[in-house]
Parts: C-alpha cells; structure tokens; sequence
C-alpha cells in the first residue's frame, strides 16, 4: 500500500484555538499524513507535532540588541530567532511534499524547511505590511521588517491565499502575486432557526475583547435600544479588560455575560438567540476588510446579522439579505439599525441564513484548497 504524501503546516499560534488551521488539518488530512508547528498541538488524532516556543522576555540588554536589528535593518537577522532555528533542527532531516505557511512570520520557515519538489502554500490571514498601522511603535520597529520578508519570500513560496477580496486585491496590487480567496467560513450545521420572542429579542456578540478592538462599543450600543432588547456577550481574551466591561454594565439586566463555549458547539449554543451583532471600527487596513470567523458562525447558528459598513461582511448581507447594516461605525447608527426590526422581519433573516448556510459554510473553500495546493 502507498504511503500518503507528507505535509507540514506551520502557524504560530495556539493551534487547538485557530479555527482556521484546525480547518486546514481536516481538509488534508484525508490524503496527507500531517505534522504541525505551533505554540499547541492541534488535538487532532494522528497529527504529528513539533512545538513552537516563542522567545522568553529578554533583559534589557537583549531588546536593545534586538531594537538595534530593526533600526539597521538587519531583516533577515530577525527572522531566525532562536525559536525558528530550533524547528529547523527538531526536523532534522525530514523532507514533506506539501508545507503550508500560516501568516507572513512562517514563510522564511517553510521556504528553509521545503525541498527541491517541496509546494509551499502561503495563507495570509491577513494584510501583514498594515497589520497595525495606528502605532507608531509598530510602523517604526515591525512594518520594515514584515514589508522586507514579503517583497523576499512571496516570491518564493508555490501558492498563495487569503481571507477576502480586498486583501487579495492589496497583494497581488503590491507584490505583482495571485492571492486566492478562502474565506473563515465555517463548517455547515444541519439545524433550523429557533423562534423568535418579539417581547425579548435576544443579541449575541462572541469573541475576543479587547481595548484595540473597541468591544466596549458592543455595551454602548444597549444605551440606544429599548425595553424589548436583551444583549448577551461570551467573551474572550483581556480579563482586565472584560472586568471593565462588566463594570460597565452593572445594574443592567438586559446585558448579559455568558461562558464561553468551545468552536464546535459554538453555533448550536448560539442557535438560541436571534441577531449576531458586529463592530469593528476601520483603524488599520485589516480592520476595514474584517471577514472573520464569527460572521460565519453567525450564519450556520441561523441568526440575522448586524454589523457595522464593513465592506466585506456588507457585501454579502445585501447579497444574501442576511440582516442590517449601519450608516457608521458608532454604536449608536448600529442602533439605529436594529431598532426598527420587528418579529417578522428578524424571523425572516433567520430563514435567509438557514437557506443559504450551506453555499456559505466551509464546503466549497475546501474543494477550492485542495485544488490550489495540489497544483
């Protein structure tokens, strides 16, 4: 009996929690034997794993050494810290048919690792060059650096894909490079839309909270709805942060605080409420082209959707006619937009989610993956 081709992703995350590699594995691993490399194991069964630690702190001494790099522009330097060369070694000699490079870090990794007949498919989750062009921090010390490894290695790597099309646009725009589209869409839910109680209509908001994001805003927006609203936030992430947010909130009780819950019961749970709500203000390039994992949970927990203008997600709840979108990004224009919807209307944007689920779940990219990394 042949042996399966071998393949490597890399992602430098905690992999139990990235939904988007935890779809990756499932999708090759039907004809790849898998090894990962990231900060966790997958927990997936028969998946090789190699641990990736990120760099301790340094002293004093070590940042201002490492400062020193940036400002030199001692690029290539930077990019085989002790952590990467590591790997390298913890792979020895290993050679894999196929390695997919998570995020712009991974890409010189994959490239040292790939053989001669290696395929090296880059999925940028994101714009890497304007990731977080609000600090200035980040503009002097990190864009050089991230800007030098994709005018070098994109050139290099086999494919390439990304989350939306804007992005797709920007790189190829950019670095004279095809992205593809693979959109965070979810895997399919064989559900139906639960009832909805036009005396109590029930928001839900999940995800990370954090001060960059604005998550705050989510709690603002009940200052500007009525009696009839009940919003319910399962948050993740700056527990400081999240404490302020309670805080916040105390004394109001149609805000609620819920455990999370984990990615594959998500939208099950969540199929109990009636509009999944999102924000995200347009601070940096990837901000505004936001097509994230939870607008797609959103769709497979059969909810009507409300977000603000972002153009990705506007894109398809007026293709689909899936929910409402606000004039602005201020809580109160997201308001505004939920404030008028009735029973009915709410119920109607339920069932569009629940027919188009399918044509918007995880299916069809993984048909697309497959292919593009089999070229």
């Amino acid at each position: 009996m042949n042996e399966k081709p071998t393949a490597l992703i890399i992602c430098f995350s905690e992999l139990h929690r990235d939904p988007r590699v935890l779809r990756e594995i499932e999708w090759l691993r039907d004809e790849y034997q898998i090894t990962t490399v990231g900060l966790t194991p997958s927990g997936i069964a028969d998946v090789d794993h190699v641990s990736y630690a990120a760099a301790p702190r340094s002293s004093i001494i070590g940042k201002l050494r490492k400062a020193a790099k940036y400002f030199d522009h001692n690029h290539e330097s930077i990019c085989w810290s002790l952590d990467k060369t590591k790997v390298v070694e913890t792979l020895g000699n290993r050679s894999f048919d196929l390695i997919v490079a998570n995020d712009i870090d991974t890409v010189p990794l994959a490239v040292r690792i790939a053989g001669p007949k290696t395929r090296v498919h880059f999925d940028a989750h994101e714009y890497a060059p304007l990731e977080l062009t609000e600090s200035l921090r980040w503009r002097i010390l990190r864009q050089p650096l991230v800007t030098y490894i994709c005018r070098e290695y994109i050139p290099r790597v086999t494919t390439a894909s990304t989350v939306c099309q804007g992005i797709a646009d920007k790189f190829e725009s950019e670095y004279g490079r095809r992205f593809e589209v693979i959109t965070n869409a979810t895997g399919f839910e064989d559900i139906v839309p639960s009832p909805t109680d036009p005396d109590r209509i029930r928001l839900i908001y999940h995800g990370l909270a954090h001060p960059t994001r604005l998550t705050h805003r989510m709690v603002e927006i009940m200052d500007h709805l009525d009696g009839r609203f009940e919003l319910n936030l399962m948050l993740l992430g700056d527990e400081a942060y999240i404490d302020r947010l309670r805080r916040r909130a105390a004394g109001r009780t149609n805000i609620k605080f819920l455990p999370p819950v984990g990615t594959i019961e998500l939208a099950r749970f969540t199929n109990q409420f009636d509009i999944g709500i999102y924000s995200l203000p347009p601070t940096n390039y990837n901000n505004l082209h936001a097509l994230p994992n939870k607008f797609f949970e959103f769709i497979q927990a059969r909810l009507g959707v409300a977000i603000a203008p972002s153009p990705e997600m506007a894109s398809i709840v007026n293709e689909y006619g899936l929910g409402v979108v606000a004039d602005d990004f201020s809580p109160a224009s997201l308001a505004r937009a939920i404030a008028g919807l009735g029973a009915d209307e709410i119920s109607e944007f339920k069932q569009r989610s629940h027919q188009h689920a399918r044509e918007l779940s995880a299916e069809k990219n993984r048909e697309k993956f497959l292919d593009i990394v089999s070229r």
